[in-house]
């Protein structure tokens, strides 16, 4: 059992679930953890309120462990309680699942993909739901086009396998929108690294953020 001093919470996207609960698993901790909606990836603002609402929420907490990597700014503003937060340096959950953003980029430059985990499935306003939202609204032509639109500049869907669900299952779920984008289909293995050291510790400055308490997060 993993013991530090100070009182922690980890405060997640809910799209990192089973990662987390495995990490803390493995590792023998038990930090509480207060999941934030995943569907809220899609409207940053909302996404920036629901965080700051939890932090705000909190009470008797030294330090929070937060997992959200930048996300397009969408953490950006969201000021610390009287507490601290640690936050991975990244780009988004991908290149935290990657262990860093540089090994997405180059992934990405070289797959020209876009990636699904069991977790991103499992959000409301998933693609596929999204897909057949269009079909009901719109009719299936044009939803059709649409998809097309949306992923013409990707070549790949790769799934990240951290060996917490089947990868054949995911595929057969988002199999529609790889017919219809034409994506051909890979596989990756992650490791959950990041999410150890986040959950674990230490928290190197040049993968993690220290915000203060009072302090705000800055674009990064």
């Amino acid at each position: 059992m993993i013991e530090r001093t100070g009182r922690e919470v980890i405060v997640a996207c809910k799209a990192l679930t089973l990662e987390i609960e495995h990490v803390q698993e493995k590792l023998g901790t038990d930090i509480p953890v207060v999941w934030v909606d995943r569907g809220l990836h899609n409207f940053p603002v909302k996404l920036n309120a629901a965080v700051q609402e939890t932090l705000d929420g909190l009470q008797d907490v030294d330090r929070v462990l937060l997992g959200y990597a930048n996300c397009g700014n969408a953490i950006k503003g969201v000021t610390a309680g009287d507490f601290e937060i640690i936050i991975p340096k990244v780009d988004d959950c991908i290149s935290i699942l990657f262990n860093s953003q540089k090994a997405r980029e180059a992934y990405s430059a070289e797959y020209a993909s876009m990636f699904m985990t069991d977790g991103w499935m499992d959000a409301d306003h998933n693609i596929v739901q999204e897909y057949y939202y269009m079909v009901d609204k719109y009719g299936e032509e044009t939803a059709v086009q649409f998809t097309e639109m949306m992923y013409a500049h990707y070549r790949t869907m790769t799934y990240l396998d951290a060996g917490l669900y089947s990868i054949p299952d995911l595929m057969e779920k988002t199999k529609i929108i790889c017919d219809i984008a034409e994506l051909e289909t890979r596989t990756h293995p992650v490791e959950l690294t990041y999410i150890e050291q986040l959950v674990a510790g230490p928290w190197p400055e040049d993968r993690f953020m220290h915000i203060a308490p009072g302090e705000v997060i800055p674009a990064f």
